[in-house]
């Protein structure tokens, strides 16, 4: 008999090659390779007037000083189709308060730009 084959220690080292090229290709797709994204930690606070208008105000916070700039809206409740952009100032103190008036409620959204170009949410609320 003259049989040519593939030696076992040969296959087992083939078969643990293979496997660790499979689950490389699967982390990669599942994202579980890279660093984990940072969390900032600021704070903006909104409140309603007698009057029905929002006001919002940057409150500060441990990574206040990373804020690039504040982005998102204000949408009438009774009303989703009708919302007011967001320019917040990027100082600790700054306040912007809303031209238009809510009677029937606001839902807030902020988004903060921080100076590594990341973006996150950082209110999510109804006055």
């Amino acid at each position: 008999m003259d049989e040519k084959g593939v030696s076992p220690v040969i296959g087992v080292i083939l078969m643990v090659a293979a496997t660790i090229v499979i689950a490389a290709v699967v982390m990669g797709m599942l994202g579980g390779f890279g660093p984990p994204k940072k969390t900032y930690s600021v704070a903006v606070t909104a409140s309603k007037t007698p009057q029905g208008k929002v006001t919002l105000t940057f409150i500060g916070g441990p990574d206040a000083s990373l804020v690039q700039s504040f982005s998102g809206n204000i949408t009438d409740i009774s009303n989703s189709s009708n919302y007011e952009p967001i320019n917040l100032g990027s100082t600790v103190g700054a306040t912007m308060t809303s031209t238009k008036s809510y009677d029937q409620g606001a839902h807030v959204i902020v988004y903060a730009t921080f100076k590594d170009g990341t973006k996150q949410v950082v209110l999510d609320t109804y006055v």
